[in-house]
C-alpha cells in the first residue's frame, strides 16, 4: 500500500507548494508588522492565517475528491484499478493520502504559528504587539468562552465531519463516473449526488435523535457521544458501498 499512498500523495503537490508560498508571505508580513510596531498588520496576518488554516483543511479534503473525479474523467487512473491490489487497498490509500495531506496542512500552519511566536519573542515588545493585536481583533469579533475539553471535542468533530465529506464525495464521484461513463453530465451529477447522499446521512442523524435517551446522553459542554458513533458508522457504510461499487465497475 505504501507505493499507492506515494502515488496519490504526488497528485496534490502543487497545492502544497501554493500553501507554503502563501504562508511564507503571511509570516513575512507578520514579521514586518512586529518589527515596525504595526499592530494592524500583525493582527490581520494572524487572523488570516488562523482562518486560512480551517479553509485549507477543508479544501485539502475537497481536493482529494476533485483528484478522483479528474482521474476517472480523463481515464488517468483506470489502470490503477487493474493492478494486483484489492479495491479496499486502493480506496484506503486514497483516503490515507487525503488524511496525510490534511496533517501536512495542519503541521505547516502550526509551524507558521511557532515562527510568528518566535519572531515576537526575539523582537523587544513583540509579545506585547502580538497580544494587543489578538485582543483587538477578538474584541471586534465575538467573545469566546471555551475550555480545553471544548477545543478537543471541536477537533474531534471537525475530523469526523471532514471524514464524512471525503467518503460522501468518493461515493458520489464513483457512482456518477461508473453509471455515466463518458457523459458530459457526470461531473454535475456527482455534485448533485454529493448533496443527495449528504441529505440521506443527515436524515439518518435526525432519525437517531428520535430514539429515546439520545438527547439525554450529552456530556458537559453539550457534546453528545452518539454523534461520534453515528458519523463513524456512516463513514464505514459509505466506504463499504464505495468499495463494493468500485470492485464491480472499476476493477477487473
Amino acid at each position: 500500500m505504501g507505493k499507492l499512498i506515494k502515488y496519490e500523495w504526488k497528485k496534490q503537490r502543487v497545492s502544497r507548494m501554493v500553501i507554503l508560498v502563501m504562508l511564507a508571505v503571511g509570516i513575512a508580513a507578520f514579521a514586518w508588522g512586529v518589527l515596525f510596531d504595526n499592530t494592524n498588520i500583525a493582527g490581520i496576518c494572524m487572523v488570516l492565517m488562523f482562518c486560512g488554516a480551517f479553509l485549507v483543511l477543508l479544501y485539502t479534503g475537497i481536493e482529494s475528491i476533485l483528484v478522483l473525479n479528474r482521474d476517472l474523467r480523463t481515464k488517468q487512473s483506470y489502470m490503477l484499478w487493474m493492478v494486483p491490489k484489492s479495491v479496499w487497498e486502493i480506496l484506503g490509500a486514497k483516503f490515507i493520502s487525503a488524511f496525510l495531506q490534511m496533517l501536512f496542512a495542519f503541521g505547516i500552519f502550526l509551524a507558521a504559528g511557532c515562527i510568528c511566536l518566535g519572531i515576537s519573542i526575539v523582537e523587544i515588545g513583540g509579545i506585547r504587539v502580538a497580544a494587543d493585536a489578538v485582543r483587538e481583533f477578538l474584541e471586534i469579533g465575538m467573545k469566546i468562552d471555551i475550555s480545553w475539553v471544548d477545543l478537543v471535542m471541536f477537533a474531534v468533530y471537525l475530523f469526523i465531519g471532514w471524514m464524512e465529506v471525503i467518503f460522501v464525495g468518493f461515493l458520489a464521484v464513483i457512482l456518477a463516473r461508473t453509471v455515466l461513463v463518458n457523459s458530459r453530465f457526470a461531473g454535475i451529477v456527482s455534485v448533485v449526488l454529493f448533496f443527495v447522499i449528504n441529505f440521506i446521512v443527515e436524515r439518518g442523524y435526525w432519525l437517531m435523535y428520535q430514539i429515546p435517551g439520545i438527547h439525554g446522553a450529552d456530556l458537559p459542554g453539550g457534546w453528545n457521544p452518539w454523534d461520534i458513533v453515528f458519523y463513524v458508522a456512516a463513514a464505514v457504510v459509505l466506504f463499504g458501498i464505495s468499495g463494493w461499487l468500485a470492485d464491480r465497475k472499476l476493477s477487473v
